[in-house]
């Protein structure tokens, strides 16, 4: 039975409250998610949600913040940017103690909500422009970021495989944009940015909590008519097949190579047969009981670990293996036997059985917190129509062998990428 439904609004053109209300939980999240194109010159979007999360004109600095979240009853700000097939998403949430729990009937998500609109249209801005030691602050601190990617071997193979194998696409670039571009970021950059955010974004507020949420409805949409809305059209390019696939190494002073397989999933659009391409991945490589588990990594002992990967947003299924160097032939070689096997039906109806139920149970576990819940519905700002995991079990459940077989037909080989390690070792590194 469905637990937990969506109440959707649309609040302001382009602008959507997606509300669920629960007093399961002790705390409440409220999220605010605004989706761009997918665009070069990524860069100054890139460090917008952490420097709104971090002042506004009304709290300018890090103590005077501190100490409203700590009269919020030590309410927590987080700030985040990745990308949704071709969308460039920026978020800002708050998590705190639900209404149920507050003193004297105040509603802690409506202060919350307010202090959300703070942070978002009234940032600590000079004249037009960001204030210099901020601005300095978050180039550092993206060019960190950045930086953390590329020093996770595993993570920096993976981008170097989106970005060749789509590198005629948008979705080949990386959402935190590119580090030689970093240091041209100045204040007027990074407010022009803003500005461009809070008039063409896709935008969508998620609630999960037990607050009634009129108020919080009223205060946002007033906001946002002081704004004259003009949202962007965000569309992601499916390239449904590959004719033939391209193969692309590195070196790097690792002990442990990384091989990464991108394959085009044979879709057209987000719901061409989605469900049955996530189960067959999750099937291919999705669990400890996978085939590439069970056979590449334990039977033949080729790799250190060996899984899939379905981006529904995009038609792509990745494989990521960890392996010695010299064994990158018999590695790619067992990887894509693997998905001949499924292709042929090869797995019997107790592996097709686990894998839905192991899918099904994480999906129920979704709405087993706040943030879970606010989650999913915040990955999906850029449908016009949402589904629930109630809704996406069964759809799972109803998923049979020719389904699998068929998903998998449609899968081809695109794009090969192999760090090779030039270090001697043991391999056993992340």
């Amino acid at each position: 039975m469905e637990k937990y439904k969506a109440n959707v609004k649309e609040l302001a053109p382009g602008v959507r409250f997606c509300a669920v209300k629960t007093g399961a939980f002790k705390t409440a999240c409220l999220s605010f998610s605004m989706a761009l194109p997918l665009e070069e010159d990524l860069e100054a979007k890139a460090v917008l949600p952490f420097l709104l999360h971090r002042a506004c004109r009304k709290y300018p600095d890090f103590t005077k913040l501190s100490g409203r979240l700590a009269e919020l009853y030590g309410a927590a700000l987080s700030a985040a940017v990745s990308k949704l097939g071709e969308a460039h998403v920026l978020n800002l949430s708050i998590t705190a103690i639900d209404d149920r729990f507050a003193l004297d009937d105040e509603s802690v998500a409506l202060s919350c909500a307010k202090l959300l609109l703070d942070l978002i249209f009234d940032p600590n801005v000079g004249k037009e422009e960001f204030l210099q030691e901020d601005i300095k602050r978050e180039k550092r601190l993206l060019t960190e970021k950045i930086e953390s990617e590329i020093n996770n071997k595993r993570a920096y193979a993976m981008r170097r495989c989106e970005a060749l194998m789509c590198e005629n696409e948008k979705f080949g670039l990386s959402p935190l944009g590119e580090k030689s571009k970093v240091g041209e970021l100045n204040g007027k950059k990074v407010y022009e940015a803003w500005r461009e955010v809070l008039k063409t974004a896709g935008i969508q507020i998620s609630f999960a909590g037990s607050a009634d949420t009129a108020e919080l409805e009223e205060v946002i949409a007033r906001e946002f008519s002081k704004i004259k809305r003009q949202p962007a059209v965000i569309k992601t390019e499916f390239i449904k097949s590959s004719d033939s696939s391209r193969y692309f190494s590195e070196e790097m002073a690792v002990e442990q190579g990384k091989l990464v397989l991108g394959f085009r999933a044979g879709m057209e659009n987000e719901d061409d047969d989605n469900v049955a391409t996530k189960v067959m991945t999750y099937l291919y490589g999705g669990s400890p009981h996978s085939k590439l588990f069970l056979n590449v990594r334990e039977k033949m002992s080729l790799s250190y670990y060996c899984s899939s990967a379905f981006s529904k947003t995009k038609g792509l299924v990745f494989v990521q293996s960890g392996i010695d160097t010299d064994k990158e032939e018999a590695a790619t070689s067992a990887i894509l036997d693997q998905l001949e096997a499924l292709k042929k039906g090869d797995f019997t109806d107790e592996e097709l059985a686990f894998s839905k139920l192991s899918m099904t149970d994480a999906l129920r576990a979704v709405e087993d917190s706040p943030e879970g819940i606010v989650a999913w519905y915040d990955s999906q700002i850029t449908r016009d129509e949402f589904t629930t995991p109630y809704l996406e079990a069964q759809k799972i459940e109803a998923i049979g062998r020719e389904d699998i077989i068929r998903a998998a037909q449609r899968v081809t080989l695109d794009t090969i990428f192999m760090l090779k390690g030039t270090l001697e070792g043991d391999g056993n590194e992340d």
